[in-house]
């Protein structure tokens, strides 16, 4: 089976078409996404404006906790209770309450629209799709992507070969509500994956501990956990925007990470990857595709997997 491995794309819809037109010309049977589909939902001073009452409400959520005996913890339910008739609380802040509510409701519409364009552009390809969301996800991916999210659930077969996901990550962005996002639960994720011992890859945001870059930002014990005890074959990661495929020494296991495929901050160029595993999961990486302004570089694996 031949997979083409994207992660990251934060919303870059052109750099995700030029990407599509190898795809769409690959002999490749699975597309598989390691999470953040989805980009900036607030630019500019919308952005800032969002930033600064987020931090409003950071500041009373321990605050509401003590005086509702635990009842409001998050900040969604904090904004409501503020606006409610439970709490007297000063004009300015009830419009503060109103306005993070208000952002909340813009950037869900914002994220379903481009959810349901890749649900457009996935229905146009041949190969099977599977993702899991990443930090900059939100909890309403499924309403267009449920059929390819594989978050959490019992996993998906394909060909003889079963996939199994874990997504979401600690690392919140600060421009996207807290609610909205899908977090990452490192018991959850352990035990749910562990509970799939017949699954040969495993789809994580996060990167297993040891195989971030530079140990920025850190990666997953419970990852690393789940690698020792159940030794996939394959662990295909995103997150960290820097493409990689190494071997864990003792399992075997080959953990790889495609790099970000959506252009973010400073970096203008995306990369995926292509990888065979074959019917006695026996894994191969076959080549790393790196998109520029004017055209897309293929290069060779080989023998280059790391030991």
């Amino acid at each position: 089976m031949k997979i083409i491995n994207i992660s990251d794309i934060h919303g870059d819809f052109e750099t995700f078409a030029k990407a599509l037109k190898i795809i769409k010309t690959s002999d490749a049977e699975v597309l598989a996404i390691n999470g953040d589909l989805a980009g900036n939902v607030f630019e500019g001073k919308e952005k800032d404006s969002f930033i600064n009452i987020s931090k409003t409400f950071y500041n009373f959520l321990s605050q509401i906790y003590n005086h509702t005996n635990g009842q409001i913890k998050t900040i969604h339910d904090t904004a409501k209770f503020l606006i409610s008739n439970r709490v007297k609380a000063p004009d300015e802040l009830k419009k503060f309450a109103e306005d993070y509510l208000g952002f909340e409701k813009k950037a869900e519409e914002r994220m379903l629209r481009q959810y349901q364009e890749f649900k457009q552009r996935f229905d146009d390809l041949e190969q099977k799709v599977i993702l899991i969301p990443g930090n900059w996800d939100g909890k309403c991916i499924n309403d267009f992507l449920e059929q390819e999210n594989i978050h959490n659930i019992s996993g998906k077969e394909i060909n003889g070969i079963k996939f199994v996901g874990y997504g979401g990550s600690k690392e919140h962005p600060v421009n996207l509500p807290l609610d909205l996002t899908v977090h990452y639960n490192k018991d959850e994720a352990y035990s749910h994956l562990c509970k799939h011992e017949d699954a040969e890859i495993a789809l994580s945001h996060n990167v297993p501990r040891g195989f971030e870059f530079n140990g920025r930002p850190p990666g997953e014990y419970s990852l690393l956990a789940y690698l020792y005890r159940n030794a996939p074959s394959l662990i295909l990661t995103g997150h960290t925007h820097n493409p990689f495929v190494s071997k864990e020494k003792k399992t075997g296991t080959i953990v790889a990470n495609p790099g970000n495929l959506g252009r973010y901050e400073n970096q203008n160029f995306g990369t995926f990857l292509e990888i065979d595993i074959d019917n006695n999961f026996f894994v191969k990486p076959i080549s790393l595709y790196k998109i520029n302004k004017n055209s897309i570089d293929e290069y060779k694996f080989e023998e280059l997997i790391s030991q």
